[in-house]
């Protein structure tokens, strides 16, 4: 469609730069679409959400106040934005395999009611089961009127998350001799199993899908972890170049 090559100038809400952005390329969730910080529209809903969770308002996240007394984390955070939080707040960014290391799954006691945001882009789709404790975990981990920023990839429709593997205890991924990935399983009752077609963020042998969310159970994960206001960004903010064409993984503010 020929409106997608209209250019459309915004001011993006990480570097506060005022930019111009080819609509096709705005509307692509990973586009790395602004010309100064090289931003996404995913990074940008982000720091939408965390503005409105920290301050009540939405504004660029060069203009959020040096508060250091505010303290979050961020769960493998990625792109430009990790480095601002880092200069403005008491923030670092945790990875699962590496240091800092964060495994929301077992989490201390010491951790605990520690941090006033948290910050989980596409984590917990490739965490193991039960991924409730997850949810639980990082409830744990906020303070009080701590919020979570957090998004995953789900479905609009549908009543129950799919869990690829929902018998998975002693698993390893290996190559058949075409080079094709599979999971072996052996589950908690020593059952053999075999899945093949697996999904992986990143590229074959990257980090595997282990379920699907729906947008349903996805607000249930959360009420039942004791998180009691949930925004979903649903509504476009255009002076910020964010506008989610595809409504499969829109960004949560939960509180």
């Amino acid at each position: 469609m020929f409106l997608n090559y209209i250019p459309y100038p915004y001011r993006c809400n990480i570097c506060g730069m005022k930019t111009v952005t080819r609509l096709s390329r705005l509307l692509e969730r990973e586009e790395r679409s602004c010309r100064y910080c090289f931003s996404s529209l995913r990074a940008r809903g982000i720091v939408h959400l965390l503005s409105l969770g920290l301050f009540q308002k939405s504004m660029p996240l060069v203009d959020f106040p040096l508060s250091k007394e505010l303290k979050g984390i961020g769960m493998s955070d990625t792109g430009e934005y990790p480095n601002y939080l880092e200069k403005k707040f008491s923030y670092q960014n945790t990875f699962y395999h590496k240091e800092p290391r964060l495994d929301i799954t077992d989490i201390s006691d010491r951790e605990e009611e520690k941090y006033n945001f948290i910050i989980s882009a596409d984590v917990f789709e490739h965490l193991n089961p039960p991924v409730s404790k997850a949810f639980v975990n990082t409830k744990k981990l906020l303070k009080k009127d701590g919020v979570l920023i957090l998004t995953v990839p789900f479905l609009p429709y549908g009543e129950e998350t799919i869990e690829h593997f929902p018998d998975l205890y002693d698993y390893k991924i290996l190559q058949n001799k075409n080079g094709k990935y599979y999971l072996e399983n052996i589950t908690r009752n020593n059952e053999r199993q075999i899945f093949n077609d697996l999904v992986f963020h990143g590229g074959p042998g990257s980090t595997l899908e282990m379920r699907l969310f729906t947008k349903s159970s996805l607000l249930k994960e959360l009420l039942n972890a004791g998180f009691r206001e949930i925004q979903v960004l649903e509504k476009p903010i255009w002076r910020f170049g964010i506008y989610h064409r595809e409504k499969w993984s829109l960004p949560i503010l939960a509180r």
